[in-house]
Protein backbone atom coordinates (compact mmCIF):
# COMPACT_ATOMS: atom_id res chain seq x y z
CA UNK A 1 0.00 0.00 0.00
CA UNK A 2 1.35 3.47 -0.99
CA UNK A 3 1.32 6.44 1.02
CA UNK A 4 2.76 9.65 1.23
CA UNK A 5 3.45 10.82 4.20
CA UNK A 6 5.63 13.66 5.51
CA UNK A 7 8.54 12.59 8.04
CA UNK A 8 8.18 13.09 11.66
CA UNK A 9 10.98 15.32 11.06
CA UNK A 10 9.05 17.58 9.29
CA UNK A 11 7.18 18.64 12.35
CA UNK A 12 9.27 19.89 15.12
CA UNK A 13 8.58 18.84 18.34
CA UNK A 14 9.10 21.85 20.27
CA UNK A 15 6.93 24.19 17.71
CA UNK A 16 3.69 21.38 17.04
CA UNK A 17 1.08 23.15 18.82
CA UNK A 18 -0.02 19.81 20.32
CA UNK A 19 3.24 19.09 21.68
CA UNK A 20 3.58 18.71 25.80
CA UNK A 21 5.10 21.91 26.12
CA UNK A 22 2.80 24.04 24.34
CA UNK A 23 -0.48 22.33 25.43
CA UNK A 24 -0.67 20.19 28.67
CA UNK A 25 -1.03 16.95 28.35
CA UNK A 26 -0.24 17.05 24.72
CA UNK A 27 1.94 14.72 23.18
CA UNK A 28 5.60 13.62 23.90
CA UNK A 29 7.90 13.17 21.22
CA UNK A 30 7.83 9.94 20.42
CA UNK A 31 3.96 10.15 20.17
CA UNK A 32 4.92 11.80 16.84
CA UNK A 33 5.60 8.29 15.55
CA UNK A 34 2.19 6.80 16.03
CA UNK A 35 -0.02 10.15 15.29
CA UNK A 36 2.33 10.06 11.60
CA UNK A 37 0.73 6.17 10.91
CA UNK A 38 -2.55 6.66 12.11
CA UNK A 39 -3.82 7.43 8.76
CA UNK A 40 -1.78 4.03 6.96
CA UNK A 41 -2.97 1.88 9.97
CA UNK A 42 -6.74 2.88 9.61
CA UNK A 43 -6.07 1.98 6.15
CA UNK A 44 -4.93 -1.47 7.55
CA UNK A 45 -7.85 -1.94 9.28
CA UNK A 46 -6.37 -1.21 12.96
CA UNK A 47 -7.53 2.19 14.77
CA UNK A 48 -4.81 3.84 17.52
CA UNK A 49 -6.66 6.05 19.83
CA UNK A 50 -8.57 9.56 19.27
CA UNK A 51 -5.34 11.31 21.06
CA UNK A 52 -3.17 9.97 17.51
CA UNK A 53 -5.54 11.40 14.92
CA UNK A 54 -4.15 14.18 12.20
CA UNK A 55 -7.55 15.40 13.47
CA UNK A 56 -7.13 15.28 17.34
CA UNK A 57 -8.29 18.29 19.54
CA UNK A 58 -7.69 17.54 23.48
CA UNK A 59 -11.39 17.65 24.92
CA UNK A 60 -10.11 19.66 27.63
CA UNK A 61 -9.34 22.67 25.93
CA UNK A 62 -11.52 25.41 26.97
CA UNK A 63 -12.73 23.51 30.09
CA UNK A 64 -11.60 23.23 33.44
CA UNK A 65 -11.39 19.39 33.31
CA UNK A 66 -7.60 18.17 34.05
CA UNK A 67 -5.80 16.26 30.89
CA UNK A 68 -5.35 13.11 32.98
CA UNK A 69 -9.07 12.78 33.49
CA UNK A 70 -9.77 12.34 29.99
CA UNK A 71 -9.38 9.52 28.02
CA UNK A 72 -7.63 10.99 25.03
CA UNK A 73 -5.09 13.03 28.11
CA UNK A 74 -3.34 9.19 28.63
CA UNK A 75 -0.04 8.84 26.93
CA UNK A 76 1.87 5.83 26.32
CA UNK A 77 4.12 4.50 28.94
CA UNK A 78 6.38 2.34 26.04
CA UNK A 79 7.36 4.20 22.79
CA UNK A 80 7.69 0.90 20.64
CA UNK A 81 4.33 -0.80 21.28
CA UNK A 82 0.91 0.71 20.98
CA UNK A 83 -2.47 -0.59 21.45
CA UNK A 84 -5.54 -0.17 18.68
CA UNK A 85 -8.71 -1.76 18.03
CA UNK A 86 -8.80 -4.60 15.28
CA UNK A 87 -11.83 -2.66 12.82
CA UNK A 88 -13.36 -6.35 11.74
CA UNK A 89 -14.01 -7.83 15.21
CA UNK A 90 -13.23 -5.41 17.77
CA UNK A 91 -10.52 -7.06 19.19
CA UNK A 92 -7.94 -4.68 21.04
CA UNK A 93 -4.38 -5.71 19.74
CA UNK A 94 -0.68 -4.72 20.48
CA UNK A 95 1.29 -3.18 17.31
CA UNK A 96 5.21 -3.26 18.18
CA UNK A 97 7.51 -0.86 16.07
CA UNK A 98 10.51 -2.94 15.27
CA UNK A 99 13.74 -1.96 13.19
CA UNK A 100 14.57 -4.88 10.43
CA UNK A 101 18.47 -3.68 10.53
CA UNK A 102 18.50 -3.96 14.29
CA UNK A 103 16.44 -6.90 14.88
CA UNK A 104 16.45 -8.94 11.18
CA UNK A 105 15.15 -12.32 12.58
CA UNK A 106 12.73 -11.58 14.93
CA UNK A 107 9.65 -11.56 13.03
CA UNK A 108 10.80 -14.46 11.52
CA UNK A 109 11.18 -16.56 14.60
CA UNK A 110 7.88 -15.26 16.11
CA UNK A 111 6.22 -16.31 12.67
CA UNK A 112 7.71 -19.44 13.14
CA UNK A 113 5.79 -20.02 16.57
CA UNK A 114 2.46 -18.55 15.37
CA UNK A 115 2.40 -21.07 11.94
CA UNK A 116 1.20 -25.02 12.07
CA UNK A 117 1.64 -27.20 13.46
CA UNK A 118 3.74 -25.26 15.84
CA UNK A 119 0.69 -22.90 16.38
CA UNK A 120 -1.98 -25.03 18.47
CA UNK A 121 0.22 -27.25 20.37
CA UNK A 122 -0.69 -26.50 23.70
CA UNK A 123 2.70 -26.29 24.99
CA UNK A 124 3.40 -23.12 23.08
CA UNK A 125 3.31 -20.14 25.15
CA UNK A 126 5.30 -17.38 22.49
CA UNK A 127 3.08 -14.66 21.61
CA UNK A 128 1.43 -15.22 19.03
CA UNK A 129 2.03 -12.85 15.40
CA UNK A 130 -0.95 -12.19 13.61
CA UNK A 131 0.17 -9.65 10.86
CA UNK A 132 3.04 -7.87 9.81
CA UNK A 133 2.79 -4.45 8.36
CA UNK A 134 4.89 -2.24 6.75
CA UNK A 135 5.63 1.11 7.21
CA UNK A 136 5.06 3.73 4.54
CA UNK A 137 7.59 5.89 5.84
CA UNK A 138 10.66 4.03 6.78
CA UNK A 139 11.54 1.10 5.35
CA UNK A 140 13.56 -0.22 7.99
CA UNK A 141 10.04 -0.28 10.36
CA UNK A 142 7.85 -3.21 10.03
CA UNK A 143 4.64 -3.53 12.80
CA UNK A 144 3.78 -6.63 14.28
CA UNK A 145 0.00 -6.98 15.03
CA UNK A 146 0.01 -9.46 18.33
CA UNK A 147 -2.34 -9.65 21.04
CA UNK A 148 -2.95 -7.51 23.40
CA UNK A 149 -0.95 -8.55 26.42
CA UNK A 150 -0.41 -7.33 30.10
CA UNK A 151 2.39 -7.30 32.71
CA UNK A 152 2.65 -10.49 35.10
CA UNK A 153 2.53 -8.53 38.25
CA UNK A 154 -0.50 -6.21 37.26
CA UNK A 155 -2.60 -8.57 39.11
CA UNK A 156 -1.44 -9.40 42.53
CA UNK A 157 -0.84 -13.45 42.82
CA UNK A 158 -3.20 -14.41 46.00
CA UNK A 159 -2.19 -18.23 46.63
CA UNK A 160 0.72 -20.21 46.17
CA UNK A 161 -1.13 -22.48 43.13
CA UNK A 162 -1.82 -19.37 41.44
CA UNK A 163 2.22 -18.38 41.35
CA UNK A 164 3.23 -22.22 40.67
CA UNK A 165 0.40 -22.01 37.60
CA UNK A 166 2.20 -19.12 36.00
CA UNK A 167 6.25 -20.58 36.34
CA UNK A 168 4.83 -24.12 35.24
CA UNK A 169 3.25 -22.77 32.06
CA UNK A 170 6.62 -20.50 31.81
CA UNK A 171 8.76 -23.66 32.15
CA UNK A 172 6.13 -25.74 29.67
CA UNK A 173 7.03 -22.55 26.99
CA UNK A 174 10.79 -22.27 27.43
CA UNK A 175 10.99 -26.24 27.13
CA UNK A 176 8.61 -25.78 24.33
CA UNK A 177 11.13 -23.13 22.55
CA UNK A 178 14.15 -24.84 22.96
CA UNK A 179 12.60 -28.17 21.85
CA UNK A 180 12.36 -26.40 18.84
CA UNK A 181 16.38 -25.16 18.55
CA UNK A 182 15.33 -21.69 19.27
CA UNK A 183 17.23 -19.84 22.37
CA UNK A 184 15.60 -16.56 23.24
CA UNK A 185 18.49 -14.82 25.02
CA UNK A 186 16.67 -12.36 26.76
CA UNK A 187 14.20 -14.15 29.49
CA UNK A 188 13.20 -11.41 31.98
CA UNK A 189 10.19 -9.82 33.98
CA UNK A 190 9.47 -7.37 31.25
CA UNK A 191 9.21 -10.40 28.93
CA UNK A 192 7.09 -12.73 30.25
CA UNK A 193 3.16 -11.23 29.85
CA UNK A 194 -0.58 -12.93 30.36
CA UNK A 195 -3.67 -12.53 28.96
CA UNK A 196 -5.67 -9.70 30.53
CA UNK A 197 -9.17 -10.74 29.40
CA UNK A 198 -10.16 -13.59 32.13
CA UNK A 199 -8.67 -11.41 35.01
CA UNK A 200 -11.08 -8.19 34.04
CA UNK A 201 -15.05 -7.22 33.89
CA UNK A 202 -13.47 -5.20 30.87
CA UNK A 203 -10.48 -4.75 28.62
CA UNK A 204 -8.80 -2.13 31.06
CA UNK A 205 -7.33 1.18 29.57
CA UNK A 206 -3.16 0.80 28.97
CA UNK A 207 -2.85 3.94 30.71
CA UNK A 208 -5.27 3.30 33.69
CA UNK A 209 -6.41 -0.16 34.43
CA UNK A 210 -9.44 1.11 36.63
CA UNK A 211 -10.79 2.05 34.05
CA UNK A 212 -12.39 0.22 30.28
CA UNK A 213 -10.49 0.71 27.68
CA UNK A 214 -13.00 3.45 26.23
CA UNK A 215 -12.88 5.01 29.68
CA UNK A 216 -16.65 4.63 30.16
CA UNK A 217 -16.65 1.92 32.97
CA UNK A 218 -15.15 1.30 35.90
CA UNK A 219 -13.29 -2.43 35.68
CA UNK A 220 -13.80 -4.69 38.37
CA UNK A 221 -10.74 -7.39 38.53
CA UNK A 222 -10.78 -11.35 39.18
CA UNK A 223 -8.30 -13.63 40.71
CA UNK A 224 -6.41 -15.81 38.82
CA UNK A 225 -8.05 -19.04 41.03
CA UNK A 226 -11.40 -17.37 39.98
CA UNK A 227 -10.53 -17.25 35.93
CA UNK A 228 -7.26 -18.57 35.17
CA UNK A 229 -5.36 -17.53 32.00
CA UNK A 230 -2.65 -17.79 30.04
CA UNK A 231 0.57 -16.83 29.94
CA UNK A 232 3.25 -15.75 27.36
CA UNK A 233 6.96 -15.26 26.78
CA UNK A 234 7.52 -12.11 24.61
CA UNK A 235 10.20 -10.76 22.68
CA UNK A 236 12.22 -12.47 20.18
CA UNK A 237 14.39 -9.59 19.35
CA UNK A 238 17.61 -11.67 20.41
CA UNK A 239 17.13 -15.03 20.02
CA UNK A 240 18.69 -17.19 18.11
CA UNK A 241 17.58 -20.06 16.33
CA UNK A 242 19.84 -23.42 15.10
CA UNK A 243 18.91 -26.35 12.74
CA UNK A 244 19.53 -29.94 13.57
CA UNK A 245 23.39 -30.72 13.57
CA UNK A 246 24.24 -27.34 14.38
CA UNK A 247 26.47 -26.27 17.25
CA UNK A 248 24.82 -24.31 19.79
CA UNK A 249 27.62 -21.80 19.98
CA UNK A 250 26.71 -17.84 18.41
CA UNK A 251 27.84 -14.62 19.13
CA UNK A 252 26.50 -14.12 22.78
CA UNK A 253 23.18 -11.56 22.52
CA UNK A 254 23.09 -9.25 26.31
CA UNK A 255 19.58 -9.41 27.33
CA UNK A 256 18.27 -7.49 30.70
CA UNK A 257 19.60 -9.63 32.85
CA UNK A 258 23.57 -8.17 33.17
CA UNK A 259 23.58 -10.88 35.83
CA UNK A 260 24.26 -14.06 33.26
CA UNK A 261 28.31 -15.56 33.97
CA UNK A 262 28.50 -15.96 30.02
CA UNK A 263 28.58 -12.34 29.39
CA UNK A 264 31.85 -12.04 31.20
CA UNK A 265 33.34 -14.16 28.66
CA UNK A 266 35.97 -12.52 26.42
CA UNK A 267 35.38 -14.32 23.63
CA UNK A 268 32.03 -13.36 22.49
CA UNK A 269 30.52 -16.46 22.44
CA UNK A 270 28.39 -18.52 24.38
CA UNK A 271 25.29 -21.19 24.02
CA UNK A 272 21.98 -19.73 24.44
CA UNK A 273 20.21 -22.24 26.02
CA UNK A 274 21.98 -22.32 29.43
CA UNK A 275 21.76 -18.55 29.40
CA UNK A 276 18.26 -19.03 29.25
CA UNK A 277 18.23 -21.58 32.19
CA UNK A 278 19.97 -19.04 33.99
CA UNK A 279 17.81 -16.06 33.73
CA UNK A 280 14.31 -18.12 34.27
CA UNK A 281 15.90 -19.29 37.32
CA UNK A 282 17.22 -15.60 38.27
CA UNK A 283 13.54 -14.26 37.03
CA UNK A 284 11.97 -16.72 39.93
CA UNK A 285 14.76 -15.95 42.48
CA UNK A 286 14.08 -12.05 41.70
CA UNK A 287 10.30 -11.52 41.34
CA UNK A 288 9.27 -14.32 43.47
CA UNK A 289 11.63 -15.76 46.19
CA UNK A 290 12.90 -12.53 47.36
CA UNK A 291 9.00 -11.20 47.42
CA UNK A 292 8.04 -13.85 49.31
CA UNK A 293 8.66 -16.96 51.71
CA UNK A 294 5.64 -18.43 50.51
CA UNK A 295 7.48 -20.22 47.84
CA UNK A 296 10.79 -21.28 49.82
CA UNK A 297 10.73 -24.62 48.14
CA UNK A 298 11.55 -23.32 44.90
CA UNK A 299 15.06 -22.46 45.75
CA UNK A 300 17.41 -25.53 45.26
CA UNK A 301 15.77 -25.53 42.03
CA UNK A 302 16.52 -22.55 41.44
CA UNK A 303 20.06 -23.00 42.58
CA UNK A 304 20.46 -25.55 40.11
CA UNK A 305 19.15 -23.78 37.26
CA UNK A 306 21.74 -20.66 38.25
CA UNK A 307 25.04 -22.72 38.76
CA UNK A 308 28.14 -19.93 37.35
CA UNK A 309 29.29 -22.73 35.34
CA UNK A 310 26.86 -23.53 32.26
CA UNK A 311 27.62 -26.99 31.60
CA UNK A 312 26.55 -27.81 35.65
CA UNK A 313 23.44 -25.82 35.09
CA UNK A 314 20.58 -28.30 34.67
CA UNK A 315 18.96 -28.53 31.14
CA UNK A 316 15.40 -26.91 30.81
CA UNK A 317 13.99 -30.59 30.53
CA UNK A 318 15.45 -31.68 33.89
CA UNK A 319 14.36 -28.04 35.42
CA UNK A 320 10.84 -29.09 33.99
CA UNK A 321 10.94 -32.67 35.15
CA UNK A 322 12.45 -31.49 38.87
CA UNK A 323 9.67 -28.18 38.86
CA UNK A 324 6.46 -31.18 37.98
CA UNK A 325 7.77 -33.28 40.47
CA UNK A 326 7.48 -30.28 43.21
CA UNK A 327 4.33 -29.69 41.98
CA UNK A 328 2.79 -33.41 42.30
CA UNK A 329 3.90 -33.13 45.87
CA UNK A 330 1.90 -30.32 46.85
CA UNK A 331 -1.49 -30.72 48.78
CA UNK A 332 -4.23 -29.24 48.17
CA UNK A 333 -4.28 -27.28 51.22
CA UNK A 334 -0.90 -25.82 50.42
CA UNK A 335 -1.99 -24.68 46.69
CA UNK A 336 -4.84 -23.23 47.85
CA UNK A 337 -2.77 -21.28 50.87
CA UNK A 338 -2.27 -17.60 50.82
CA UNK A 339 0.61 -15.84 48.85
CA UNK A 340 2.04 -13.45 51.02
CA UNK A 341 4.33 -10.57 49.88
CA UNK A 342 6.93 -9.94 52.56
CA UNK A 343 6.32 -6.40 51.85
CA UNK A 344 2.66 -6.49 53.45
CA UNK A 345 1.95 -5.36 56.84
CA UNK A 346 2.35 -7.74 59.39
CA UNK A 347 -1.32 -8.30 60.64
CA UNK A 348 -2.26 -8.67 57.11
CA UNK A 349 0.46 -11.68 57.07
CA UNK A 350 -1.33 -13.51 59.90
Amino acid sequence: MALSLSPVTAHPCNEHPLHWTNTPGGLKRAEYFWREHQKYLADCGYMLRPRYSKNWEPSWLGTKTDPWQCEDGKSTFRTTTMDAIRVADGRIVSLKQVKKSNNPTEQDIIRFFSEEPLASDPHNHSVPLYEVLQSPIDADVIFLVMPYLMRIYTVKFTTVGEVLECLRQLFQGLQFIHSNLVGHCDLQILNVMMDPTPLFSDMPHPAYPKKSYDFKKKVTGYTRTERPTKYYIIDFGLSRKFSPGDAFIAPTSFGGDRSVPEYKDPSGLSNPFPIDVYSFGNLIREDFLEKSSSVDFLKPLVGEMMREKPDERIIIHEAVDLFNGLLASMSERKLRSRYVYRKEFFIARI
